[in-house]
């Protein structure tokens, strides 16, 4: 069996909008990925104290937004874990249910340049692949 290939798409889609559709349909046309997933944040540590819409109802706009292409799907791992959600704990867990994909993590140029803040940013080559946009 091949293995996969897999983009992802976190954020917190407050709300999803078409440079998200146009940049996951792009990335994925250009490293022909099998897939891509939409990850709307559970309680993102860097929008505390923001007014950000429940978790639950931004997982329902990414649906309603990828509804049309057969390629998306989206995903509850963040909105289910309690507390802060951080990149490098669902990447670790992505790997346990995708064990021999290949991971592709799209990110915007303005979130790259703040990396370095993320929670355990170094270890995240290890479980992705970045595609700056």
């Amino acid at each position: 069996m091949k293995n996969k290939k897999i983009g992802i798409m976190g954020g917190t889609f407050d709300p999803i909008h078409n440079g998200h559709l146009f940049i996951a349909e792009q990335v994925r046309i250009k490293y022909n990925l099998d897939k891509v997933l939409f990850i709307p944040s559970g309680q993102p540590p860097h929008k505390d104290g923001l007014n950000v819409s429940e978790a639950i109802h931004r997982y329902n706009m990414v649906n309603l937004a990828i509804a049309s292409n057969d390629y998306f799907f989206s995903s509850l791992i963040e909105i289910d874990r309690k507390g802060n959600t951080y990149t490098i704990d669902t990447l670790k867990q992505l790997k346990t249910v995708y064990l021999d994909s290949e991971i592709y993590f799209i990110v915007g140029y303005d979130t790259i340049e703040t990396i370095h803040t993320w929670k355990d940013y170094e270890l995240l080559p290890e479980y992705t692949r970045f595609v700056v946009v």
